[in-house]
């Protein structure tokens, strides 16, 4: 419950203000000038320097072996790992002979239309001294507006850092969305026929779903959806080159499954777990290294890539997380899928003896990424230290083995550099991720875990059927004789089975499920002990207030994950979201108590007249 205490709040507003002006000041100091197109050399040029360019092109490197002491694992935050296991596709020949070709696929999209993102690291990419033997290709598209002249809305077109400048090198490289696998495989066979080099690099540059939705949005194709893991695949291997890295320039690729299916195509990954930042990666200074030398360790180039960003993200975006990872690929592929199998069986069967809770309770608490999307990843490394097992501490052990470098931001803890789909916010989106792991050749024994864990959550979705009290939905059917001589297990299955078997597909209650392809179980049948486990397990508090109060026993309050308190205000035409708290008030008793003097956030110029404002909880950092 808040007090209403003015001062504190006044307090709490100043620093923010501070906090803002200072941010402000901050971007607009180290925004580049937009690109612009010069008419008589076709090439893109900058209109002034940047103002801080001498504090920018410095290396960055935080050194930090921990940023906050609520790590579960100890902090892999800053630690190289130089240990290369072989075999590599690509040789590097040292002495800083060897050549690049860095293709950077880009698909504007609204990141460019809206905010001109993707001409900020075009200048980026123009500023760095790539020397002559780098190579640097950029495939441009996907935006409906492009914030600097002579690049095209009408079609796709190749671009070349030249001497400094962004040249235009193919006026028109076809018409196709870029999350058509045909177009990215002909980008990278169109740069393949004319460049040589014997170290090869890719980099995707847009949105990221993670293994939910894969890569990009094409805002000329805005139906057609983004490039998932199995067509990404597909392009990858139509193309049929091997390179040193592919680095995603986007959020949330640096997941397990993603790692996995790159590993046919690439010695190492550079990504984020998190949702990047719109700056996204900082260019200029990792480029200019490597043109100083192009014989540098592939981890060392992704430690560069990942201390820039990291500590420009800071100083332009020094409110959202930031985090980078690299990870050795070859060594992913020799050592996680079996201790990833052996950790899916024995999790698999904690679920099946009737230790759903167990694994909940770990997923519940382990870091996850994307949270406003509802799309389920959390750092693998963590969820494994959360389960515990053996298989699961083996399997953390050998996760961070293969992840040579990662960076967070300050306000991040238990980000070890590679998460997993692991479904527990939301089911809707548990078929589509196990089509694509069937497509993309994943670890069955993993999917199998997804499939049984998710049966839960489905199933006990269902048995509440959206209710307040999840026991009444299939407690309601004790309306006549046959159910009423049925125990609440036998209710439960009858009521599963039937809309397993579409009895109930047609009923109004149920029917969104079908709508949006829900299919309950995900592919497996009906089964006594988990009905049994979900009847011991349900509920069966009314959560809704009854004279400002909500009676919780202390069985239902073992099985409550979070709450948290949505408050609306009434203004007479309708209601106002205030926001969203996780502040509360129980009595002695295990009650749960409503929100009594009505106080909220407010701010005032006066001290007299005050307005009250909107407040969201996001996340807590515990030190």
């Amino acid at each position: 419950m808040r007090n209403k205490r003015f001062s504190l709040f006044k307090f709490i507003i100043i620093i923010l203000v501070i906090f803002l002006i200072i941010g402000a000041i901050s971007y607009f100091l180290h925004k580049d000038s937009p690109a612009v197109i010069d008419d008589d050399t076709s090439e893109v040029i900058d209109n002034q320097p940047k103002e801080d360019e001498s504090g920018r092109n410095q290396y960055y490197n935080s050194n930090a072996a921990s940023y906050t002491t609520n790590w579960n694992n100890g902090s892999n935050v800053g630690q190289i790992d130089n240990t290369v296991v072989n075999p590599k596709r690509t040789e590097i020949i040292g002495n800083n002979v060897d050549t690049f070709t860095i293709m950077v696929y880009m698909c504007g999209s609204d990141l460019e239309s809206e905010a001109a993102m993707a001409v900020y690291d075009l200048v980026e990419m123009s500023k760095a001294n790539l020397g002559n033997k780098i190579k640097l290709v950029v495939y441009a598209g996907g935006t409906t507006k492009w914030h600097a002249e002579g690049l095209s809305t009408r079609n796709n077109q190749i671009l070349e850092i030249i001497d400094g400048r962004v040249t235009i090198i193919e006026e028109n490289a076809g018409t196709g969305s870029m999350v058509d696998p045909d177009t990215l495989s002909s980008f990278i066979d169109w740069v393949e026929d004319r460049y040589e080099a014997n170290r090869k690099v890719l980099i995707f540059w847009d949105h990221g779903g993670g293994s939910v939705s894969g890569y990009g949005y094409d805002e000329r194709f805005p139906r057609q959806g983004s490039m998932g893991l199995a067509q990404i695949d597909q392009a990858l291997t139509e193309a049929d080159v091997k390179f040193d890295f592919i680095g995603f320039d986007t959020c949330l690729m640096a997941n397990t499954e993603n790692a996995l299916m790159i590993a046919e195509h690439a010695d190492y990954l550079v990504a984020s777990e998190e949702s990047e930042p719109g700056v996204g990666w900082y260019y200029t200074d990792w480029l200019t290294a490597l043109g100083n030398n192009t014989s540098m360790p592939t981890v060392e180039i992704g430690r560069r890539i990942a201390d820039s960003f990291v500590s420009q993200c800071a100083k332009d975006t020094p409110r959202q997380s930031a985090t980078l990872s690299v990870i050795d690929l070859a060594e992913l592929q020799a050592k996680i899928p079996s201790k990833l199998s052996a950790f899916a069986k024995a999790t698999t069967d904690i679920i099946q003896a009737k230790g759903y809770r167990e694994i909940a309770n770990a997923r519940s608490g382990a870091r996850e990424f994307g949270t406003e999307a509802r799309i389920d990843l959390v750092d693998l490394v963590d969820l494994a230290n959360k389960v515990g097992t053996q298989e699961a501490k083996e399997l953390a052990d050998a996760l961070l083995s293969c992840i040579k470098y990662n960076n967070t931001s300050r306000d991040m803890s238990n980000s070890y550099g590679l998460s997993i789909y692991f479904p527990y916010r939301s089911t809707k989106y548990v078929n589509s991720v196990l089509n694509t792991y069937k497509n993309i050749d994943m670890n069955s024994e993993y999917s199998d875990c997804v499939r049984n864990f998710a049966s839960y959550v489905g199933s006990g979705q269902i048995a509440s059927g959206g209710n307040n009290n999840a026991y009444s939905s299939f407690n309601s059917y004790n309306t006549n004789n046959y159910y009423s001589n049925q125990s609440s297990s036998d209710v439960l299955f009858s009521l599963l089975d039937l809309f397993v078997n579409g009895s109930y597909a047609n009923q109004s209650n149920y029917s969104s499920y079908y709508t949006n392809g829900f299919d309950l179980l995900f592919g497996r049948s009906v089964n006594k002990d988990m009905v049994d486990y979900i009847v011991d397990n349900h509920i069966e508090t009314d959560l809704t207030f009854k004279n400002g109060k909500i009676a919780i026993s202390e069985k239902d309050w073992s099985l409550i994950d979070q709450l948290k308190l949505n408050v609306f205000i009434d203004d007479g035409s309708g209601y106002i979201d205030l926001g969203k708290d996780n502040i509360f008030d129980i009595d002695d008793k295990g009650n749960l108590l409503a929100l009594k003097d009505k106080t909220w956030l407010a701010i005032s110029k006066d001290k007299e007249n005050y307005q009250v404002v909107p407040y969201y909880y996001q996340y807590e950092l515990l030190d």
